[in-house]
């Protein structure tokens, strides 16, 4: 599918994002910036939404939550960019 909806758990994204709310995630992107707020899977986190903070063409991309308690990006480490399921492209409150 190119359009995913997926339910948001945890509060790691907020304010923009709280528990309950929805996103919809396309897999139809040119690029991906810092800023961006994507959806990865991760092998110790499973699916996480996050947002870009820094891009490697060798390491792939660094990416955290906006909520101060969320896990670090040094927690997370490195994502490879072949584990971003898609872009978030629309956000519904819940």
């Amino acid at each position: 599918m190119l359009l995913n909806i997926i339910k948001v758990q945890g509060n790691s994204m907020l304010p923009e994002l709280t528990h309950g709310d929805f996103v919809v995630v396309s897999k139809l992107y040119r690029t991906l910036n810092v800023g961006d707020m994507v959806v990865a899977e991760h092998s110790t986190y499973a699916c996480i939404i996050k947002r870009i903070t820094q891009i490697s063409k060798v390491k792939g991309l660094l990416l955290s939550g906006d909520n101060k308690s969320s896990i670090s990006s040094h927690q997370i480490g490195w994502v490879s960019k072949d584990d971003i399921w898609g872009k978030v492209r629309l956000k519904v409150k819940s």
